[in-house]
């Protein structure tokens, strides 16, 4: 599973900064301000509401299922676009009535295919269709960037908050304030803890995840498109899959064909 990474690496994260606590002579209890919590998390999550518009932010439980989710296979669709340039070789294009495939993308081009369209309009239409999955992955992607440059901030706002408070009430007539000075002053920097770690440990990654598989799907995509293009020109499979296999990276484009290599040998 793709996003076991990304809650691993969270978990040892808030997970270190406890460590580092104890180990340095501290207790979690005082690392623990309720008040801070709400200074830092509220305004942080009111801003991101007042920014977006509803309709993407109720898709935000829709980006945990995607960093949970299967993670976008390029040679997986190189195979299955070489099938079908096989398939239309042998039987033409109509044979792609009824193929049944999962990439809604690719069942889009396949049925503008058998419609009888031409490679310009689909295209066209294709790109429009990768330059509609690119906005709205940046529009999910920014709500993150967005909380990450939030939260720090609030963090520092609460600490002058909690700063300005503690010097209003402050009397150094009074012992007992002059005692709890100290205490009253980590309080208020506690505030600037919390920004860091929900910017640093929550929102950033989730924003780098999404953006790694925000490339690999376009690559995916982009792969779609050009191979139904390739199909519709009439070019040959094995062209074909030489084609998409160079448009993968070095150590993939190796990788897949050792594989196919073995696969052969097989």
């Amino acid at each position: 599973m793709k996003g076991i990474t990304t809650i691993i690496g969270m978990v040892v994260a808030f997970a270190s900064i406890f460590v580092g606590v104890v180990v340095l002579g501290g207790e979690i209890p005082d690392f623990v301000n309720i008040p801070s919590i709400i200074l830092v998390v509220v305004p942080t999550v009111a801003s991101i509401i007042a920014g977006f518009p509803m309709a993407i932010l109720v898709k935000i439980p829709g980006h945990f299922k995607v960093l949970l989710g299967k993670e976008s296979n390029p040679t997986e669709y190189i195979d299955k676009i070489v099938s079908l340039a096989e398939k239309a070789r042998k039987e033409g294009l109509l044979a792609f009535e009824k193929e049944q495939v999962e990439d809604q993308l690719m069942a889009y081009a396949l049925r503008m295919m058998v419609d009888g369209l031409d490679k310009f309009s689909v295209k066209f239409a294709l790109e429009d269709c990768i330059n509609g999955i690119k906005e709205r992955h940046m529009e999910a992607i920014s709500i993150y960037d967005k909380a990450a440059a939030y939260a720090p901030a609030f963090g520092m706002c609460a600490t002058v908050v909690s700063l300005v408070n503690m010097l209003m009430s402050l009397d150094f007539a009074d012992p007992e304030a002059i005692n709890n000075l100290g205490s009253n002053m980590a309080a208020a920097l506690i505030t600037t803890l919390y920004g860091s770690m929900l910017a640093n440990i929550f929102f950033l990654p989730i924003s780098t995840k999404l953006k790694i598989l925000h490339k690999k799907e376009i690559m995916c995509k982009t792969m779609v498109c050009n191979g139904l293009l390739s199909i519709l020109n009439g070019d040959n499979p094995r062209v074909i899959k030489d084609y998409l296999v160079e448009q993968l990276s070095t150590a993939d484009s190796a990788q897949f064909r050792e594989d196919e290599k073995k696969s052969s040998d097989d």
